[in-house]
């Protein structure tokens, strides 16, 4: 049994190269190694400073204005009778 050479996961029994891998090798075929290499590098690897960005812009998008988000009050059950009439005008003064 062999394995692709390239991503060394798929057993290959005809080739050197699975499907998905024997396309990335006609892309280099096509564009050059290095120029693959750089393209890959920069989309894919990231350094600190890269990463403080994007964690930062996660963060930013993450943010609740709570002013804009609906408010959800909590009935209490119906079957279950109040205990005092101040709960009572509690309950109506909050709706």
């Amino acid at each position: 049994m062999f394995n692709c050479y390239l991503c060394e996961k798929v057993s290959c029994y005809t080739t050197y190269f699975c499907e998905d891998c024997r396309k990335i090798k006609n892309i280099m075929n096509v564009y050059g190694a290095k120029d693959v290499l750089s393209i890959v590098e920069t989309t894919c690897l990231r350094n600190q400073e890269q990463i403080g960005y994007k964690v930062s812009g996660i963060i930013k998008k993450k943010k609740v204005d709570f002013e804009k988000l609906p408010v959800i009050r909590e009935e209490p059950p119906k079957n279950v009778p109040l205990e005092t009439r101040s709960q009572k005008k509690k309950l109506k003064a909050s709706t």
